[in-house]
């Protein structure tokens, strides 16, 4: 029996795109889409834990390097200039709000995460549930919803952990600036503290806001001329915090005498930062000392 060439091609032919229709995905989809850096990233951690502590600590610090500039920027205070590299490893580590920060956007990114998820594993069940409720759309975030108003080419998983981050810093600017402002208003709860100078017998007059410290200087806030003024840590002797007596008047207004003229109280601490700038003045041109 012999077989006729023209035929067999047509055979052949009419037999590739059924075969390619068994194995093509349903739905017209192009196969399993790639993996997003996040996922990426969730696979590495899996892989090495160890790794997530050095990335929550490297979050740690730097929202407290950003909370700090914006807190200091509102006090009108380059505070850049005084950190050294030291300060950027632990600047965050000092107040547990940033890793309460951190571990914010964690669970936000997780939660925004599971209806997603489940959508994509049961799609008739959820496209059946936007049905009978349009707004639950924007809950399962189909990938035809997704094209609208996602940025192409990163997957909704980057773009929400990058939603999650900047929504985290805009927190923190806002939350800075207004601390900031309750220093500069005078209504903030800094300690009030006490400076004697190193080789100095009594006390800077007046009493300051203690601010914070760096690895080389203290930092603190004159309400008189409400500004910032930093002492190198070499030319302190003592910082001796002055607590406020039970009827919640600060100790230096009592100590005031009754006859003193109004305003007297911010005199004292504009005239105590000028001469603390005087006695500090030749360790700041030759550099703090350790």
């Amino acid at each position: 029996m012999t077989s006729d060439p023209d035929h067999a091609t047509a055979a052949a032919t009419i037999a590739i795109p059924d075969a390619a229709a068994e194995t093509a995905p349903a739905g017209g989809a192009m196969g399993p889409a790639a993996p997003s850096a996040i996922d990426r990233l969730v696979r590495l951690l899996k892989r090495e834990p160890v790794l997530v502590v050095s990335l929550v600590y490297a979050l740690v610090s730097a929202m407290g390097m950003w909370s700090h500039y914006w807190f200091y920027r509102r006090l009108d205070f380059p505070i850049l200039e005084y950190l050294q590299g030291a300060d950027l490893f632990v600047i965050g580590l000092r107040r547990p709000d940033y890793f309460l920060v951190v571990l914010a956007v964690l669970a936000f990114v997780r939660v925004s995460l599971v209806p997603v998820r489940w959508a994509a594993r049961n799609p008739e069940r959820a496209r059946a549930l936007a049905a009978r409720h349009p707004w639950i759309r924007w809950v399962f975030l189909f990938p035809d919803d997704r094209k609208r108003w996602l940025v192409s080419g990163l997957s909704f998983e980057t773009q929400l952990v990058l939603f999650g981050l900047v929504l985290s810093l805009q927190y923190l600017l806002v939350w800075s600036v207004l601390n900031a402002n309750r220093v500069v208003e005078g209504r903030s709860d800094l300690p009030q503290v006490r400076l004697t100078l190193a080789g100095a017998d009594a006390p800077v007059p007046g009493q300051a806001r203690l601010l914070g410290t760096t690895s080389a200087y203290v930092l603190v806030w004159w309400p008189g001329p409400k500004q910032v003024e930093v002492f190198p840590v070499a030319n302190l002797a003592r910082i001796e915090q002055v607590r406020a007596p039970e009827g919640g008047q600060p100790a230096h207004d009592a100590e005031l005498p009754a006859d003193a003229a109004p305003g007297a109280e911010a005199a004292d601490a504009g005239a105590a930062a000028p001469a603390a700038a005087d006695a500090i003045q030749p360790a700041r041109e030759g550099g703090p000392s350790r």
